[in-house]
């Protein structure tokens, strides 16, 4: 058996569809929107600018829509800005049970080539479905290995489910969609180290992968080949990234069991594993009315994984330092408010109050956490005032989670709170009911106008 054209034929079959599930259908606009909100909400941020900027210096022209600006470009560049966009803030939508970002992966590629062939939404929304479920699989094939080691995953494993979503989209033959992943692969990459002392380029992790997908698939077009094993060959893709990988999960039920089920959506703009600690902290100091001034320390024990990724950065140096601060980030929660797109500014990282409640943070790694891993990004939080009280919480899945997720509501909440002051509440309801009826649309342009700078 060939993994990749059992995969591809997985995608073409569901492609083809007249029927999507119910349910994976329904998860998906919802990934969908908060994806769009963020797109639309982070345009404007110093990094996403510079990004715009670079795509700028350039473009050729094109059909794709660059969101928020309005400039038509090809469809590298238009994926490559939205994408930026959409992961900017680090507040969009992650598989903890596979450790990837994929709808700021898939979502960008699907729209841009979508506009370039002049797709119907229906046609858009099934090849973005098909792209997030390969992502997914491929990086549950290689989990949790691939980011221990130091790979970012949505990096690594994103081209090739933005090879696939491009080629459905492009309608490329079997053959040349096993050839996209081929090519895909040797698009493969991506490190953690902004984890460990910061720096904006984590900020484009979604968008590399998603011009690599997109020239994988037109390479495929022209005529250009990959290995089919790219996967689970000797030298492919499970061997040489991860030391845990599983060859299995590729196919494991496919069609039948989607991976995208357990993607987590995020109540708070910061990294997952910040999340469940946030909020028992939060909860402790709310139940118990602890004065911050009495807090001695605050213990935070969580998976050795989650202690090496958040736990470094005590007085971060960036605004991305501080989005991977469990110390940071809770202070800032507890003092100030609780992470939203605009919260991590330069002006907060010297706040003295905020960072003398992080110095009295203590990061541990907790043995349950670490055995229930990566099934569960949990945390137990402790409290000690200086009246020798002790308060603990524990919360093994924090809101948004796939065990306690965020609702409809809840996300076009978060969706409005995103893009205000952007859009008109008139052209944020039509913005929304355009994502929740994509598979009715003639045209996807007819969505993409409506998050152009005229149209806002």
């Amino acid at each position: 058996m060939n993994i990749s054209r059992e995969m591809v034929r997985f995608a073409k079959n569901l492609y083809n569809s007249k029927n999507i599930y119910l349910q994976v259908s329904e998860k998906s606009k919802m990934l969908m929107l908060d994806q769009l909100g963020l797109q639309i909400g982070c345009a404007d941020l110093e990094w996403c600018r510079s990004v715009y900027e670079y795509t700028q210096k350039f473009s050729i022209g094109g059909s794709s829509t660059i969101v928020y600006y309005g400039k038509r470009t090809t469809p590298e560049l238009a994926a490559f800005s939205n994408s930026t966009f959409g992961h900017g803030q680090d507040y969009d939508d992650t598989c903890l049970k596979v450790q990837t970002h994929p709808s700021a992966v898939v979502l960008p590629v699907a729209l841009a080539i979508g506009e370039e062939v002049k797709a119907k939404g229906y046609e858009v929304f099934k090849a973005y479905i098909a792209g997030l479920e390969i992502v997914l699989r491929i990086a549950h094939s290689v989990s949790p290995g691939c980011l221990q080691r130091g790979h970012h995953t949505p990096q690594a494993c994103g081209p090739y489910g933005a090879a696939v979503t491009a080629g459905l989209l492009l309608e490329l033959t079997e053959d040349q969609l096993v050839n996209a992943m081929g090519i895909a692969g040797s698009f493969s990459g991506g490190l953690i180290e902004y984890t460990q002392s910061g720096g904006s380029v984590k900020r484009i992790h979604t968008a590399i992968p998603t011009t690599a997908g997109i020239r994988a698939a037109y390479l495929a077009q022209m005529g250009l080949t990959g290995p089919e094993t790219v996967l689970d060959g000797k030298k492919g893709f499970c061997a040489v990234y991860s030391d845990t990988s599983d060859v299995s999960r590729l196919l494991s039920k496919i069609g039948e069991k989607f991976i995208i089920d357990y993607v987590a959506t995020k109540k708070y703009n910061c990294c997952y594993f910040i999340h469940a600690p946030m909020e028992a902290t939060l909860e402790l100091v709310k139940k118990h009315s602890i004065d911050l001034g009495d807090i001695v320390e605050i213990a935070v024990g969580t998976s050795h994984h989650g202690v090496v990724h958040v736990g470094k950065i005590v007085e971060p140096h960036d605004e991305l330092g501080a989005q991977f601060s469990v110390q940071f980030s809770t202070a800032m929660a507890l003092l100030k408010e609780i992470p939203g797109i605009h919260s991590y500014t330069p002006e907060i990282l010297y706040d003295l109050n905020i960072l003398n409640l992080a110095r009295r943070f203590r990061i541990y790694e907790d043995v349950t956490c670490s055995q229930e891993y990566p099934e569960n990004w949990g945390a137990v939080v402790t409290i000690r005032t200086d009246k020798k009280i002790e308060y603990t919480k524990r919360v093994r899945f924090a809101k948004g989670t796939p065990e306690n997720p965020m609702n409809q509501e809840e996300l076009v909440s978060k969706f409005r709170r995103n893009v205000k002051g952007i859009i008109s509440d008139k052209r944020c309801q039509s913005l929304i009911d355009a994502i929740l009826n994509i598979e009715n649309l003639d045209c996807i342009g007819n969505l993409t106008e409506k998050m152009s700078a005229s149209a806002i």
